[in-house]
């Protein structure tokens, strides 16, 4: 019995170990094809991945969670890339997260105040490859420190939380 309770303790150590290591990708994309061939390598990889197909379920999520890291498209329904980055860069929580745009070439090649302020880095989704964004990630990710994914209570806006759901209404 002794030993059945020691493994018991092993595996719990060991799944809290792998937990507190795995980093959070919130990955927002529109295109549900592009969504689910980026969440499927991405997990493979080894990451958490949350997602949202468009800019106010970005929010919604950023609003109960930190992610360790973003990767965003421009061009969303509801609010585009540009109102997330501006959310992101308003919140003293989400200001430090690195994010990354995979857009359009229209849009990424356009050097628009907010592109270049709010994204570390940049991406034509035709001329990249699933390795150079996994590659630009785990850059990223080993030049951020450690976190708590979770928002506390007092660290969420909750009249921007009721405004996000009475304009998703």
């Amino acid at each position: 019995m002794g030993a059945f309770a020691g493994e018991c303790v092993n595996v719990l150590t060991t799944t809290n170990t792998d937990m507190i290591k795995t980093k959070t990708i919130l990955y927002v994309e529109d295109d549900p094809v592009v969504l689910m061939a980026y969440r499927h390598r991405l997990e493979a990889e080894g990451y958490s991945v949350e997602s949202a197909r468009d800019g106010l379920e970005a929010m919604k999520i950023l609003l109960r969670l930190v992610p360790d890291l973003v990767v965003l498209d421009l061009m969303l329904p509801k609010f585009d890339g540009a109102e997330v980055l501006k959310f992101m860069q308003a919140n003293p929580c989400l200001k430090t997260v690195p994010v990354i745009i995979l857009s359009t070439n229209s849009i990424v090649d356009a050097d628009e105040e907010y592109v270049l302020e709010g994204a570390n880095r940049r991406f034509i989704k035709d001329q990249c490859t699933f390795p150079m964004v996994l590659e630009a990630i785990q850059k990223l990710l080993a030049e951020t420190p450690v976190k708590d994914n979770a928002l506390t209570d007092g660290q969420t806006d909750d009249n921007l939380a009721k405004k996000l759901e009475k304009t998703a209404a």
